[in-house]
């Protein structure tokens, strides 16, 4: 009896080796087969339980402890301590040291795994640590329950941007961009290829391209490139490691800016697609970013409490970092003259800067909200300054003194200011997916 089937003798000892040989070689690819799909589901197992587990705090963004788990490679490269695996040995891998608690601190931190997952993690790391295939990110999202709403719900209103020639406001939503004919008011053009909420729009200076932004959270930024002209996608850039909060074309239009909660700001090359360059320095999220009027520089906000302006053409900052904010900045705007600089966020107040080619100087500020500060931006004729909060509330204010001039109360939070290009209406897109127009009297 050999694997359940009798093999007869016979006299010829060399014939009996060669029936014994066909036998192992019959059940070979079956075991090899079943060692592959045991090798596949050991490491499709410990992939799912670091994801649900160890991802938050090692990823492209946090590495907690210098570990980033976004793919089988990052893992394996490891932290300041090396890899934190020992393929085929468990019980010196620091992983698993960790997770049972003989190394400080516990992981996961502030928590703890059940034996079965610890044992899930042995049995993997002992068959040799087998690659899975993939990035957690992505499996984190799958894991997620597919929650329906009971009623339905608008999304989002969390960009805005006007067409130069005031005929089409661009909203974005989530998924989608809506482009709204301003005549009637109704939905033109719907461009629903994006990946999550449309967090920043903004057309060419000539009004020929349109630039949608936003991502998947933790995974990637995404920016869409349309043609105006018929709504033709040009290009899909995809460079950061987290969403993109905040976009801006050039001037010329040549070059398109985006920041991101990665805390990079990056320059494409607008007819290639191309990434330019990207500016390093920023320590947290940046969630805005501005050129200059000239397109020489440009000027980023960041959740480090920093305002930074950089040099185009070397990618250099420029001057000391603008660090009066006492809190995260969540929005900046260029006055229309290149020479101030507004920004605000969760300390409540608005500051001005004033640029000169040595450096800047803080030369207005105000407390402004009950809440942090939203969005900012200036009227086209460069006197008023435009605010929203976490309030629910819009404010206008005189540019020259920082001197409130009106109020209006909202419905939610105001996620969204424009103003047209004539200065004449402005744009509120809000949290409850509302949408409003003002008209706008000069000065």
């Amino acid at each position: 009896m050999f694997g359940g089937i009798t093999v007869k003798s016979v006299v010829c000892s060399s014939v009996t080796i060669v029936l014994l040989l066909s036998v192992e070689v019959m059940f070979a690819p079956r075991a090899q087969e079943h060692a592959a799909e045991v090798t596949n589901n050991s490491a499709a197992a410990a992939a799912k339980l670091l994801a649900r587990n160890c991802y938050s705090c090692h990823n492209n963004v946090d590495k907690k402890g210098g570990l980033n788990l976004q793919t089988y490679a990052t893992l394996m490269k490891g932290g300041p301590h090396g890899a934190p695996l020992v393929p085929g040995d468990s019980d010196k891998s620091r992983m698993i040291l960790m997770v049972e608690g003989f190394l400080e601190p516990r992981m996961p931190y502030g928590g703890f795994l059940f034996d079965e997952d610890i044992q899930t993690l042995r049995d993997w790391i002992d068959a040799g640590a087998p690659a899975w295939t993939g990035d957690l990110a992505r499996m984190k999202m799958e894991n997620l329950p597919d929650i329906q709403p009971r009623i339905p719900v608008k999304p989002e209103i969390a960009s805005l941007a006007f067409h130069p020639s005031e005929r089409l406001l661009a909203a974005g939503t989530y998924k989608e961009v809506r482009l709204i004919d301003l005549d009637n008011g109704k939905t033109r053009v719907r461009l629903s290829e994006h990946a999550e909420s449309v967090r920043a729009v903004a057309f060419s200076a000539d009004g020929s391209l349109l630039a949608a932004a936003g991502g998947m959270p933790t995974r990637y930024g995404e920016v869409k490139i349309w043609s105006t002209k018929d709504w033709t996608l040009l290009h899909t850039l995809e460079g950061h490691n987290d969403c993109i909060y905040s976009i801006a074309f050039s001037p010329s239009g040549k070059l398109l800016a985006t920041s991101s909660y990665d805390h990079l700001v990056k320059l494409w090359d607008v007819e290639t697609g191309e990434e330019v360059r990207t500016f390093t320095g920023h320590s947290d999220a940046v969630f805005s970013v501005a050129f200059d009027p000239e397109g020489k520089r440009l000027v980023s906000a960041s959740a480090d409490r920093t305002v930074k302006i950089w040099d185009i053409s070397t990618g250099e900052q420029l001057f000391r970092a603008f660090s009066e904010s006492a809190a995260e900045l969540y929005t900046l705007a260029f006055h229309p003259s290149g020479q101030l600089v507004a920004a605000a966020g969760v300390d409540k107040m608005i500051r001005i800067w004033r640029l000169s080619e040595e450096g800047g100087q803080l030369v207005r500020s105000t407390f402004a909200h009950g809440s942090p500060i939203i969005r900012l931006v200036f009227t086209p004729d460069g006197h008023t300054l435009i605010s929203s909060g976490e309030d629910q509330l819009v404010k206008f204010w005189e540019v020259e003194t920082l001197q409130e001039k009106h109020v209006e109360h909202q419905s939610d939070w105001v996620l969204a200011l424009a103003v047209s290009p004539s200065g004449k209406v402005l744009a509120l897109g809000r949290y409850d997916g509302s949408l409003s127009f003002y008209e706008m009297e000069s000065n």
